[in-house]
């Protein structure tokens, strides 16, 4: 598998002096490596693919995705309606096994929306796509069966892989408080570090509540990513976390925040060191957080609520905001008609 993709980014590499790239419609051109036995792909199939895509600027090609990174391949429906027959006339002539590499100027792609065109693409780069199509299934049910297969491996796989960043993550982290001379932290049941800074009074938070706080988030270095308590991000007012398994009572959470949590009481202040599996994992947010991120967050307990006074505070909120509303379509109805 390894050479074969190795071939495939052979192909991109040499794309602008091949010669037996072929033209397709709609300004594609289309490299098939044929490597693959049996019947070619056709309308009404299930097709099991990987797909890559990259920007091809100045002969270089930038990452944009690929299936293998997360070890889950499409599978998808082979429809003559549903796939752009540009590509479908392409694809067709594939059999499993088979390899692809597809090339198409920016400008075709945008041609009819140029507006649409995203600001880091510029005129003259190209859009790559390399597709190896890994199997055929001739029917839903047999590609239902081969979907669920490929979760449990996915699966698999992420746990087995969560483990060892896991392993790697704390040892940055105890690098990282050696370094900076921290101390006292303790070790969540899930593995989040927490430095209690002041300690809290009454019972330990647990799957009961809900938690109100104030938090500043930050990675490992100190680029400040969100918080509730800089009004230069948006939002200043307390967030909730609820900690029970009711979805009324409000959204969920990343795993390391739960996990750190059950160590503190209302009224304490601590510092989370949250490692990546536990964060964000290999999900990129936005520009500040990058994949496999370990991050760092200030915490403050301002009250911890049962589920009766949370739902009370939740129907006071909206009564007011109900409230309010109506107040304000009467201003709205009061000044259209004055201007009548």
């Amino acid at each position: 598998m390894r050479n074969r993709f190795a071939y495939i980014f052979l192909a991109v590499a040499l794309f602008a002096c091949k010669p037996d790239f072929k033209k397709g419609f709609k300004g594609i051109e289309y490299l098939i490596l044929t490597e693959g036995k049996g019947p070619n792909l056709k309308h009404g199939d299930y097709m099991q693919i990987h797909v890559g895509q990259y920007l091809r600027r100045d002969g270089k090609d930038s990452f944009m995705s690929d299936t293998r990174k997360n070890h889950m391949p499409y599978i998808e429906s082979f429809d003559s309606t549903g796939v752009p027959p540009e590509y479908f006339k392409i694809l067709s002539q594939l059999k499993k096994g088979d390899s692809l590499v597809m090339r198409m100027p920016a400008d075709s792609m945008f041609s009819t929306a140029p507006g649409a065109m995203p600001p880091f693409v510029k005129k003259g780069d190209f859009f790559i796509t390399t597709v190896r199509l890994e199997n055929i299934y001739s029917n839903e049910i047999a590609a239902q069966n081969a979907r669920a297969g490929l979760l449990r491996k996915k699966q698999q796989a992420d746990s087995i892989e969560s483990v060892a960043t896991l392993r790697n993550d704390e040892k940055t982290l105890k690098e990282y408080f050696a370094k900076n001379k921290i101390t006292g932290t303790q070790k969540g049941t899930l593995g989040t570090y927490v430095q209690i800074l002041q300690p809290g009074t009454g019972s330990m938070i647990d799957t009961s509540v809900v938690v109100v706080v104030n938090y500043t988030g930050r990675t490992i270095d100190g680029n400040m990513f969100d918080s509730n308590t800089d009004s230069s991000k948006g939002h200043v007012e307390p967030f909730k976390v609820n900690m029970t398994n009711d979805p009324s009572l409000g959204g969920g959470v990343i795993a390391g925040w739960y996990d750190g949590l059950k160590l503190l009481s209302k009224g304490a202040k601590a510092k989370f060191f949250i490692p990546s599996p536990l964060a964000y994992g290999k999900m990129q947010m936005g520009k500040d957080i990058k994949e496999n991120s370990i991050l760092v967050f200030d915490i403050e307990i301002l009250d911890v609520l049962t589920r009766e006074q949370s739902q009370a505070q939740q129907t006071t909120k909206s009564i007011k905001e109900d409230a309010f509303k109506r107040k304000m379509e009467k201003l709205k109805n009061a000044a259209a008609g004055q201007k009548q």
